[in-house]
């Protein structure tokens, strides 16, 4: 969702196998989904499924003035398609996919709660965290500036369906993605000037990390030497970013920390780690920007 309307661009060569072999895979993933137990193990709690719904409307309902007010202002138009696959160095694109995936994970917890299965809940769980994603880039597409971002709306289906090939394939719980933010200094000097905007919008300041449990690598004895909370993750983030397109993107591979690989009987403390798993914290690490290579602690 730009901030303002590039110049519609090609799609680079290299990039056009992507979409299809991500494609391809998650065809292969939703197959497999619906076939891989015949029966349906759900105990829907009524009371737990009105709350959720609740909770669910409660919700959406002032996002969705929140975004009337931050993006979807002015008069409307014919819906459109705007091809914006390299703006912001595709960190933007990154930002949608990690998204649906916290969306999707957070239904299809809530879901698991309410007596669903775990099947089911992962299933639709994935569709609910699609569909409010669909959802915003429907309405970007009525938007005389924005339009609908194919790009945008790739990246949303490959997060929100990672619950569920996680599902499909365990090994894949592996991974994870994250989050880290801090306000670029142009986006301050916008807040000061009175430039109000999103913060999901200042790219400079963010960075997504695909996150990585190594355990599975290891043999039995290195296995219990490294702390089971301790990972790796490999970020991307932007900087000098212009309106015509330019800047540089800058890679990190750091340390990082899986608080939801720690034991404990408490659900409340399970909870909390899993929701402080979607952040990546400052970690010892190794950046690559440009062609210049640094060693510190990188946020973000």
């Amino acid at each position: 969702m730009p901030p303002f309307c590039l110049p519609p661009r090609p799609m680079c060569a290299h990039a056009r196998p992507l979409p299809a072999a991500v494609t391809a895979l998650l065809i292969c993933t939703l197959i497999a989904s619906t076939t891989a137990h015949a029966q349906d193990t759900s105990d829907v709690k009524p009371a737990r499924i009105s709350l959720l719904a609740g909770v669910t409307l409660g919700t959406v309902i002032p996002v969705h003035i929140y975004q009337q007010n931050a993006w979807w202002q002015g008069p409307r138009g014919p819906f459109r398609f705007e091809n914006d696959w390299v703006y912001a160095l595709n960190v933007d694109k990154l930002g949608h996919m990690y998204a649906g995936y916290v969306l999707s994970r957070t239904f299809c917890s809530m879901l698991r709660w309410s007596g669903f299965s775990e099947h089911a809940s992962t299933f639709w769980g994935s569709a609910l965290g699609l569909s409010y994603q669909m959802y915003v880039e429907v309405e970007d597409g009525f938007h005389r500036v924005y339009g609908f971002s194919p790009g945008d709306a790739f990246f949303n289906i490959i997060g929100a369906t990672v619950p569920l090939a996680q599902w499909t394939f365990p090994v894949l719980r592996n991974f994870s993605l994250k989050y880290s933010y801090w306000p670029s200094t142009g986006y301050r000097n916008e807040l000061r000037a009175g430039q109000a905007k999103a913060f999901l919008d200042d790219y400079q300041g963010t960075e997504v990390w695909l996150g990585m449990d190594p355990h599975f690598l290891m043999g039995d004895g290195l296995r219990r030497a490294v702390p089971s909370w301790l990972g790796v993750a490999f970020g991307v983030c932007a900087r000098d970013l212009d309106e015509s397109g330019g800047g540089r993107r800058v890679e990190t591979l750091a340390l990082d920390i899986n608080l939801s690989r720690i034991e404990t009987e408490s659900e409340f403390l399970r909870a909390v780690f899993t929701l402080l798993d979607y952040i990546h914290f400052p970690m010892p690490g190794m950046r690559l920007d440009g062609k210049i290579v640094r060693f510190g602690v990188f946020y973000p």
